[in-house]
């Protein structure tokens, strides 16, 4: 049987719930299950807290612990840890953990989420710096800047702040570089009248970051849903402007027209807003940190479908390119030469599918992965983030490092700083020789 202080109970006036509890009584005594503190509680009784604020919790509904017959709280097998919480859960956690299977099955998909969200961080990070150092290429190089290059750089302005925010909450997220939660230095302050709440010894070792950040953390998600529609649609305009070429018989279209941005960037921002408000709406009702799961609810289609158009789009956009290319190829090579027409053809395709964003279509081929067998829920999933955090660093590679063009201007502006050097050094040898 558990033990009170006595000091405690004296110390307590007569009106306090301490007085339910005799010194012959049993209970249950204070207990921090890592996400909410339980009273002291008699024994046979069904103790209720506030949900705590947790991802996929709604913090306006409560949770139930149980004080057994024998002074001891009622431990439960959950993935939250020994407390009950499912009367906490929101719909799209409930959904969610009901596609995830078993206990196993759970654990080892979050395990696998988790290992590829380290890789998403490292592959937006990796994307972000190639991107910036193509943009600033971009633009030292200002004689390249015709229509495709400005293509370009509008692609990867958006791709750069989409692999900016999701590395932003992926690090927060993964409680990257913060300092972890010592719960040693937890306690559990009891006052007369049996309420509870927590006490942390040291502030400093105790936050919660953006995801429990009211506003920053919902601005952040409409930021990333923007550039990521954006990041689609410039992907969109890269194939309009292949598709005019093969059409036009022409190698350079130089007028960018307004339209394309228009698409780019403000239909993005239209539809995002319509998704916004809706959105707003539904969560105004619930109490869900982060807009949890908001991507699992039905008018996320507002946002994903003309993503999925897009990708189609460009699909086609793609075989139509390499049919043509094959054709031009195959008027110049004889059959006989069949493996460099493969080699060719293989070498486009694979530089255009990041370009036109055919690598996210794995996003979209194996519909709900999380209920799916662990096996085939990592296939989706390393498969998916490797090559989407990675993207940005594929078409800068393609579009910008290995660009022939680009290297060209390198070049020439290689050689007219050697120039100017050398004869620099020969005017003030000439100097100083007089």
């Amino acid at each position: 049987m558990n033990r009170m202080a006595t000091n405690i109970l004296t110390s307590c006036d007569s009106n306090s719930s301490y007085t339910l509890i005799t010194s012959n009584d049993k209970f249950c005594n204070w207990f921090y299950d890592e996400k909410t503190c339980w009273p002291i509680a008699k024994a046979n009784t069904n103790v209720s807290q506030p949900c705590p604020k947790v991802q996929g919790f709604d913090k306006m509904k409560m949770a139930y612990k149980y004080c057994t017959e024998n002074g001891s709280w009622e431990n439960v097998t959950n993935f939250f840890g020994p407390t009950d919480y499912s009367s906490c859960y929101t719909p799209e956690l409930t959904e969610m953990l009901e596609k995830l299977g078993s206990d196993y099955d759970t654990k080892r998909k979050l395990d696998i989420a988790l290992n590829t969200g380290v890789i998403e961080v490292v592959g937006c990070l990796v994307s972000i710096i190639s991107l910036i150092i193509s943009l600033c290429i971009f633009i030292r190089h200002k004689g390249i800047l015709e229509q495709r290059f400005k293509i370009h750089m509008n692609l990867f302005v958006a791709l750069s702040l989409q692999m900016f925010i999701k590395l932003i909450l992926n690090i927060d997220k993964l409680d990257l570089f913060k300092t972890k939660k010592d719960l040693s230095n937890v306690t559990c302050l009891v006052d007369c009248n049996n309420q509870i709440r927590l006490v942390k010894d040291d502030d400093n070792n105790w936050f919660f970051g953006i995801m429990y950040t009211p506003i920053i953390c919902e601005g952040s998600q409409v930021i990333l849903e923007w550039s990521k529609t954006a990041s689609f649609m410039w992907m969109y305009n890269e194939g309009v402007y292949l598709y005019r070429i093969i059409k036009s018989r022409v190698l350079r279209i130089n007028s960018i027209n307004f339209r394309m941005y228009l698409f780019g960037w403000g239909l993005p921002a239209l539809m995002t807003s319509v998704w916004l408000l809706v959105t707003m709406v539904y969560y105004k009702k619930s109490s869900s940190v982060c807009w949890w799961g908001y991507s699992l609810l039905p008018f996320f289609w507002i946002l994903e479908g003309p993503r999925m158009i897009i990708l189609v789009v460009n699909l086609i956009i793609l075989i139509i390119v390499l049919r043509e290319l094959l054709k031009k190829i195959k008027s110049k090579l004889s059959p006989s030469n069949e493996l460099d027409i493969i080699r060719k053809v293989s070498k486009a395709a694979i530089a255009l599918v990041p370009l036109l964003g055919i690598t996210n279509f794995i996003l979209v081929i194996i519909p709900e992965p999380h209920s799916k067998s662990p096996e085939l829920f990592a296939f989706w999933s390393y498969s998916a983030h490797i090559l989407h955090s990675f993207q940005g660093l594929m078409v800068s590679i393609l579009y910008c490092f290995m660009n022939k063009e680009i290297k060209k201007s390198f070049d020439k502006r290689m050689m007219l700083q050697k120039s100017r050097r050398d004869f620099e050094m020969e005017m003030t040898y000439n100097l100083f020789k007089t």
